[in-house]
């Protein structure tokens, strides 16, 4: 039947819509009679306004998975690694500093009681049980709930331009965490042979929040330059330590078993980690290589240092960059590296870094293609395989 494209006389006209330009929901001139924020002036009842959902591309980025073996670097008083360690519920984390304790406690009073709460975050209360005597009575007796658990560390005096030397944590930082595994179920048999997996270095990611290397010096030039130096010898010392992306999987994933080292009770019922709108799978697994952030403000002299370029130079590619949710991590605030600075009445002083804009950007390591890597010698024979042309490594 045709519909009737007739308007009648009187109908109301249809609501126009809103331009990109003008939000929805309530208009920005309120009615006579209420005020801005939606309260009658009279006696009257108040009216609510629903939100409705945050659209994909404002909802804050969380770039870590509880998951991830984390490497934090340049940190102040630690609040940062404890909002990572409480709210988000990571668990394979390494939070350092550079100072070392007794001048990091005289900086920052908070400090201890950030570390103390990273320390703990990983431990469970004590599990009651009750058995029976010979009596007849019940007594309880408290059990730990798991004496292998996994824990966040904290190391001090580590030099971001020498990660993994005597400098830069050692051994602690070449180590890490042990991967988590994903094994082939036992009836799985693949039609070609895997070639030999590389794991790469400990870490998932590496994150150096807001590095700066001090006053130096009143200069600006001289100051950038120093930035420059520290940040570029940073992501070389970073390049051996981030981890390769895990291989393939074959089989469906829901028949891949899973490691005993990745099967962690606390995760699964740790389910409130993290805000519900932050950019997050939190539980998921990594299925690409390891990463390297870092935070800057968005201002002078920091936009100055021209960050994508000292990594296109350490041998990095920039992936991706985003706006910093400073509301995203409970409790963390931005330390100066001069330490916290009294101001009146006792309250925090100077400036606050979490009152500006920054941006964290998310780098990985450049990977070679294969018809540009170097051919592989067989040692018994001296030759290059079939089908390999000859090189010159002068070129």
């Amino acid at each position: 039947m045709p519909r009737n494209n007739k308007k009648l006389k009187g109908a109301p006209a249809p609501a126009r819509s809103r331009g990109p330009g003008k939000p929805s929901g309530q208009s920005s001139n309120p009615p006579s009679g209420h005020n801005g924020n939606g309260q009658s002036q009279g006696q009257g009842k108040e009216t609510t306004v629903k939100k409705g959902p945050v659209p994909a591309n404002q909802r804050p980025i969380v770039p870590f998975l509880r998951k991830d073996r984390v490497l934090l670097i340049g940190e102040g008083d630690f609040s940062f690694a404890r909002s990572l360690a409480t709210q988000y519920k990571c668990r394979n984390l390494c939070a350092t500093c550079y100072d070392s304790k007794e001048t990091l406690e005289g900086k920052y009073p908070q400090v201890e009681q950030n570390i103390q709460a990273i320390l703990e975050s990983s431990k469970k209360p004590k599990k009651e049980t009750e058995t029976e005597t010979e009596s007849g009575t019940e007594e309880k007796s408290k059990v730990s709930a798991n004496t292998t658990q996994k824990a966040p560390k904290v190391l001090f005096s580590v030099d971001a331009r020498k990660l993994g030397s005597p400098g830069g944590g050692a051994k602690e930082i070449r180590t890490g965490f042990p991967r988590h595994e994903r094994k082939r179920p036992g009836w799985f048999q693949p039609k070609t042979p895997d070639p030999p997996y590389q794991p790469g270095g400990p870490w998932d990611v590496i994150c150096f929040n807001f590095p700066h290397v001090g006053g130096l010096s009143t200069d600006v030039n001289r100051q950038v330059r120093a930035n420059q130096e520290l940040l570029v010898a940073f992501f070389k010392a970073c390049v051996p330590l981030v981890s390769n992306a895990p291989p393939l999987m074959d089989a469906d994933e829901d028949e891949w078993e899973i490691s005993e080292s990745e099967d962690d009770e606390d995760e699964d019922e740790d389910d409130d980690g993290g805000e519900q709108g932050d950019e997050t799978t939190g539980k998921g697994i990594r299925t690409g290589p390891g990463q390297i952030l870092v935070t800057l403000f968005e201002a002078e002299p920091y936009t100055l240092w021209n960050i994508k370029d000292l990594a296109r130079h350490a041998g990095l590619i920039v992936v991706t960059s985003f706006r910093f949710p400073w509301a995203s991590y409970e409790g963390y605030s931005h330390a100066r590296t001069i330490g916290e600075i009294e101001g009146k009445n006792g309250e925090r002083g100077g400036w606050r870094g979490e009152d500006r804009d920054a941006r964290m950007y998310v780098f990985e390591v450049k990977q070679k293609p294969k018809w540009k890597q170097k051919p592989k010698f067989n040692k018994k024979t001296q030759k290059r395989p079939r089908g390999e042309e000859s090189s010159s490594d002068s070129e």
